[in-house]
């Protein structure tokens, strides 16, 4: 029986010769320097990038053109992965993104269309049965984050309460899912994208005064780090309680300087960047391993994090954000 070294081989294979396609920095350099969003898919175009003769000639949206370069990755790991179930840890977040947004749509009784994902696996009709009562439209683990959702969303009604909801079964779905599969690796990197979003969840929260209540349901179980503990040192208030919890975690550093800021009454973005390199180098340290599953996930990931600072580019070079201000915000932000 094959070792994950050997099961992967020909994956690590085919994603050692497309890595090379990757945008390297100099390319996002040119991207954000371009004049207008046109010049900019024209560079990217030059770069690989497909479907971008209809940007230039105004037939599709620019969303559009950005999924479809996303649904080549996905068709990638499809007919690449050993491990068919390891595609689901990739679309799941935008199942989950299209819940929330139909969810609140029938709620609050507003239009959903503009917001909702093409990159789905479940089709939107399936979701709006389960919605309306048909449960089985969609499997067991979409349908009881509905319901979840709406239980809590009962006790207070908000739309912010059903994105916390929906978000913290999606990341305990995908956990599961990671762990089933069986890669360490893959679980490790959503361990912590866990334990980064609820320290974001901690500084962000405690910067608004937000309730302890609140916090509670937000954070999410299953990082490294006690989500239990970190409600507590939330509702305790006292900045020795967050450094009793993080002790001997690595994220000391962290803790101190988000206490540091919100003391000062700063941004918080130093914080954000900080989780944004956490995941740089796990991602730049999967791509250098030399077999098994890490370097193929490494480059998925990687691509993953390469359009959405594409998606971060057009979006304000669309809004007119000035380069600098672009700069600043992809300041060690790249892979």
């Amino acid at each position: 029986m094959l070792g994950l070294e050997g099961k992967y081989a020909y994956a690590v294979g085919r994603s050692r010769a497309v890595e090379a396609k990757l945008l390297d920095r100099a390319t996002i350099d040119r991207v954000v320097d371009a004049p207008d969003v046109q010049s900019a898919f024209k560079i990217l175009g030059e770069a690989g990038y497909s479907y971008v003769d209809s940007i230039l000639k105004e037939e599709s949206p620019i969303d559009e053109v950005l999924n479809k370069e996303e649904m080549k990755l996905f068709y990638f790991i499809k007919e690449t992965s050993p491990d068919e179930r390891l595609i689901d840890i990739f679309t799941l977040p935008y199942d989950y993104h299209n819940i929330k947004v139909l969810l609140k749509a029938r709620t609050y009784e507003v239009p959903p269309a503009s917001a909702i994902s093409g990159l789905a696996s479940l089709s939107t009709e399936s979701i709006n049965d389960a919605l309306g009562g048909e449960v089985q439209a969609i499997p067991d683990e979409f349908s009881l984050a509905i319901e979840r959702a709406q239980a809590v969303h009962s006790l207070r009604p908000s739309p912010e309460i059903i994105d916390i909801i929906v978000d913290k079964e999606m990341y305990g779905d995908l956990l599961k899912r990671a762990r089933a599969i069986g890669i360490p690796f893959l679980t490790k990197q959503i361990q912590n994208e866990i334990d980064c979003l609820n320290l974001s969840i901690f500084f962000r929260a405690r910067k608004m005064g937000r309730d302890a209540w609140l916090v509670e349901h937000a954070l999410v179980p299953g990082g490294k780090l006690d989500s239990v503990r970190l409600a507590t040192a939330y509702k305790d208030g006292a900045p020795d309680s967050l450094m009793n919890v993080l002790s001997k975690t690595g994220y000391e550093f962290i803790a101190k300087r988000g206490l540091e800021l919100l003391e000062k009454g700063r941004s918080l973005s130093e914080i954000e960047r900080f989780f944004e390199g956490i995941s740089i180098r796990l991602i730049d340290q999967a791509r250098q391993v030399p077999l098994g599953p890490e370097p193929f996930i490494g480059y998925i990931l990687a691509k993953q994090r390469e359009l959405e600072v594409v998606r971060l580019v057009i979006a304000s070079k669309t809004a007119g954000v000035s380069r600098d201000s672009m700069r600043e915000r992809l300041r060690d932000g790249y892979v």
